[in-house]
């Protein structure tokens, strides 16, 4: 009879077809100069190659979606009120909102994925990327809903 103790229940090998996830705590950069869109979008594909169940993806799409709503709802408010206040300051909340969903999901399996030895990637140029791709494009959308 072979005995199970000594057979180890953590498996490096696991992580090793996936590329390096990022420390879900650098998240919070892009989510505040992005934006919602700009966190929701890197949250997922962190998520991915943490290897998160669908179920956690859609709870951060979610939490995404909504913190993009709040934010043009409350710009239309603000923009409506025709008071002259940051609006710049509601994407940035919005995307810290998306990033505490996001951290809390991910913080686990990251923590699992160092204990195995594993060393997250870079953040920098996908995060500027983020910024400036989803960033503008929020912003836009945000000029356009403003503008109607």
């Amino acid at each position: 009879m072979a005995d199970d103790l000594f057979t180890p229940t953590i498996a490096p090998a696991a992580y090793e077809a996936r590329r390096p996830p990022w420390r879900p705590q650098s998240l919070i950069f892009p989510a505040v100069f992005g934006g919602p869109t700009a966190a929701t979008v890197l949250a997922l594909v962190n998520g991915h190659r943490l290897g998160l169940p669908r179920r956690t993806h859609l709870a951060v799409l979610g939490v995404g979606l909504a913190g993009l709503v709040a934010r043009l709802v409350v710009t239309l408010v603000v923009f409506d009120d025709g008071a002259d206040r940051p609006v710049r300051l509601i994407g940035a909340l919005a995307g810290a909102l998306v990033w505490l969903a996001a951290s809390a999901t991910q913080k686990r399996r990251f923590r699992a994925y160092e204990l195995r030895g594993g060393e997250p990637a870079s953040l920098w140029l996908p995060g500027v990327g983020a910024v400036l791709l989803f960033g503008f494009a929020e912003a836009a959308l945000v000029m356009l809903v403003a503008a109607a």
